[in-house]
């Protein structure tokens, strides 16, 4: 029972929790539930929003084919004017047996030196003087420097003002040198290339068997077509081999070749027509025709 002095306000407040319904007193409660269930299905929407925005980006994305990387390197190839001009030898080295095939020196002769005189001469060649006229030929691409390498050395004790032969020589020794060490894995030796005349005369004095400086028997070496190739080192296969590479060459005319002992290299002179007569040959035919050139040459 309250007491009679209580405040009005307080009765009032009595009054009003026992005569208001109870769903009007739980209406705010159930308001806020409401409330915070909207926060997740906006989250939906917003997820929903996000995925669907990415797949449309992974959509535009492409494959990657291919990768080209500008510091690729790529394979330098011989020329085509090269390959059709450089005529392809290859000596067989065994018979059938497996026995090494072995041809016969090739011995020079007054009448092989005589021979090369008069190509140089069908040429038009000239014999160069002395220093002087090498330099100015040099100067005027009459000349070539000899193409070493690592398939082709040249003599050190050779000077560097002779290092220079023909054009078609270069080539003729390039060719060869490229071949020999290609099956061999050694490089081949120039010990002697251009001279002049005034150079020919002094060794005359020194060297009983150097050939005359003027004549009809005069050095090859003069017009720059010759060059010697040295034998010292060389095995008995390597020189079976060379003489297999050269001889088809002797026999088509596009070459002579003295094989010397007591100086010990090969003598070959190179004349214009190696170049123009070794186009449009292919490797079968070249390999037929010193087949067929060192079988005639053993028996």
């Amino acid at each position: 029972m309250m007491r009679a002095n209580a405040p009005i306000p307080v009765l009032l407040a009595f009054a009003a929790l026992f005569l208001l319904p109870v769903d009007s007193l739980a209406r705010p409660a159930h308001h806020r539930v409401r409330k915070t269930t909207a926060v997740p299905s906006a989250h939906r929407r917003h997820t929903a929003e996000l995925t669907h925005n990415s797949r449309r980006h992974v959509s535009k994305l492409r494959p990657v084919v291919s990768v080209v990387r500008s510091t690729t390197r790529r394979p330098q190839l011989p020329s085509v004017e090269e390959v059709a001009s450089t005529p392809v030898i290859l000596p067989s080295l065994y018979n059938k047996r497996g026995r090494l095939i072995v041809p016969p020196p090739l011995k020079g002769s007054h009448e092989v030196l005589v021979h090369q005189n008069q190509e140089a001469d069908r040429d038009g060649l000239d014999r160069i003087q002395n220093d002087e006229g090498l330099f100015d030929m040099r100067s005027e691409h009459l000349l070539v420097s000899l193409p070493a390498g690592n398939d082709l050395q040249i003599d050190e004790r050779l000077p560097a003002n002779r290092r220079y032969c023909r054009p078609w020589t270069a080539q003729f020794l390039a060719t060869l040198a490229r071949a020999h060490y290609a099956h061999f894995h050694t490089p081949l030796q120039v010990n002697s290339a251009v001279r002049t005349v005034e150079f020919q005369q002094h060794l005359l004095h020194i060297n009983g068997n150097a050939a005359p400086a003027e004549g009809e028997t005069a050095s090859p070496h003069l017009t720059g077509q010759a060059i010697d190739i040295a034998k010292h080192g060389l095995s008995l296969t390597e020189i079976a081999w060379l003489r297999g590479y050269l001889l088809p060459l002797v026999q088509q005319g596009k070459v002579d070749v003295e094989e010397e002992f007591q100086q010990s290299c090969f003598h070959i002179s190179v004349y214009k027509k190696y170049l123009p007569s070794g186009a449009g040959r292919s490797p079968e035919t070249s390999h037929h025709v010193a087949t067929t050139v060192l079988a005639t040459a053993l028996h």
